[in-house]
């Protein structure tokens, strides 16, 4: 047709081959190596219509992606930090913001790189999981300079091809 051919790479239930820390009930995590969760797919379809819902595995349906951002910083590093959001079935269709303490909405920029949670939670198993690889359905952001001492919140909402928006929280204390 006329609209360019919509490509998805599907997730898996074993995410990285059942690897990684296991919880109270003895089942990894399991993080794939793009920074998503194991989880599975829905296609829906109406006629020649279909939309795509990304379900992770163990999390609600409104777990659809995760802030990535240090638990703390200095004060004069907080317009030199970035904060990440990986959207677990983001596309080049969706859209990424950012806002803290309630602020004015950032938007933030798609970028091709290894997910900095999973690099993080790799080093913490000491490479007992699978390397990382490039994520395609990462964003990333800058804090705003100057962020005053004290805890903030953290906000980012995301917009996919369909309009549905779903947001995640964390918080940053800056010292």
């Amino acid at each position: 047709g006329k609209e360019p051919h919509h490509h998805i790479v599907n997730v898996t239930v074993s995410g990285s081959w059942w690897k990684g820390a296991k919880d109270d009930r003895g089942i990894p995590h399991t993080t794939m190596r793009d920074g998503a969760p194991n989880g599975y797919s829905f296609l829906t379809f109406d006629g020649n219509k279909a939309t795509f819902e990304f379900k992770a595995a163990r999390f609600p349906d409104s777990h659809q992606l995760r802030i990535h951002a240090p638990v703390f910083i200095e004060g004069s590093a907080s317009g030199k930090t970035y904060v990440y959001a990986n959207v677990f079935a983001g596309s080049s269709k969706s859209t990424v913001r950012l806002r803290v303490d309630k602020g004015d909405w950032i938007e933030m920029e798609k970028t091709l790189e290894a997910d900095p949670f999973y690099v993080e939670l790799r080093k913490v198993e000491k490479d007992a999981i699978n390397a990382p690889i490039k994520s395609d359905h990462l964003w990333k952001s800058l804090l705003p300079p100057n962020l005053p001492r004290g805890v903030h919140s953290l906000e980012a909402i995301t917009r996919d091809m369909y309009g549905r928006e779903f947001t995640a929280t964390r918080v940053l204390r800056v010292e």
